[in-house]
């Protein structure tokens, strides 16, 4: 039986309160390197025998939506559910717009309707981002669309979509021991409208884990990866690498005391806030699985 519990997002979708996240997918096909797609589908059986049922993906993370088609054709929808997210490149948006990028998802991962699908905007300054929720919205009615959701909105923007009539289930975001803006009026305002929070960064790609504890700084190193780079940001924020090295001392003592790993405490930290659907962990399908690790975030 699985550890790992579920939660309703929407009508008729329950998903696991770890999401997979396929965006990894993407950096896997790097300078051109080719991924294969049946191989990859094969990869996340474990998960969904595991309990980690739910997939979170994009149309920009290199072929994961292809991915998702592959198991689809072979295994159909089962109990795994299929998350997707619409990047429009930035400027003005038409129906046939939407229309089109939600068929291209729906053919791309072999399904009928889409269980959730998540908006994000560049600029809010073009009032076009509203246009385009609208028109999801018509797409939602239509049926080819289950749910929707949006990807790093502030309160303030999310606010506007609810006022203007827009129904929402998600709002997915960074969250972590080290970024925590999510936990103040973002989290507000998304228990008072039913919007659940879909976290991801939440061990700060790596950062809060056994490898950096007493680690040299990698800012600066040539062989420093972008996520390292991107989440290296919020550690500056947070007071810098010795804050960081304190902050991991303590999730360190806090794991031992548990026999759990760090990634488990900092990621448990973030689901025992209420506003917390789910938390997204990234996954190297066919190349490391972290299942065993992940499932004991439940278990203390």
């Amino acid at each position: 039986m699985s550890t790992i519990p579920r939660l309703h997002l929407a009508p008729g979708l329950e998903i696991a309160r770890l999401v997979t996240g396929l965006w990894q997918v993407a950096d896997m096909e790097r300078d051109g390197r080719a991924v294969d797609l049946a191989a990859a589908a094969a990869a996340m059986r474990p998960y969904v025998a595991g309990g980690a049922t739910t997939f979170d993906m994009a149309d920009h993370y290199g072929s994961a939506e292809d991915i998702t088609g592959h198991y689809v054709a072979r295994h159909g929808t089962g109990d795994a559910q299929f998350l997707t997210k619409w990047v429009p490149t930035p400027g003005p948006v038409t129906r046939d717009d939407v229309r089109a990028a939600v068929t291209r998802a729906l053919g791309r991962m072999g399904l009928e309707r889409l269980p959730l699908l998540q908006f994000h905007a560049w600029r809010y300054a073009d009032p076009s981002w509203l246009d385009a929720l609208w028109y999801l919205e018509e797409l939602r009615a239509e049926g080819l669309v289950g749910a929707l959701g949006v990807t790093n909105f502030d309160t303030a923007h999310l606010r506007m979509a609810t006022a203007s009539g827009i129904t929402l289930v998600s709002n997915q975001v960074s969250c972590s021991l080290l970024d925590r803006r999510a936990l103040g009026a973002m989290s507000d305002h998304c228990r008072a409208h039913g919007i659940g929070i879909l976290a991801y960064g939440t061990v700060a790609g790596g950062l809060l884990t056994e490898r950096w504890l007493g680690a040299a700084d990698p800012a600066g190193r040539a062989d420093a990866t972008w996520s390292q780079m991107k989440y290296r940001r919020f550690v500056e924020q947070a007071g810098g690498w010795d804050a960081l090295q304190r902050l991991l001392r303590t999730v360190q003592a806090i794991a031992a005391r548990h026999g759990v790993s760090m990634a488990n405490v900092a990621t448990r930290w973030i689901l025992d806030h209420d506003a917390i659907a789910a938390v997204i962990v990234g996954a190297r399908l066919g190349e490391s699985n972290h299942l065993a690790d992940n499932a004991r975030t439940f278990a203390f």
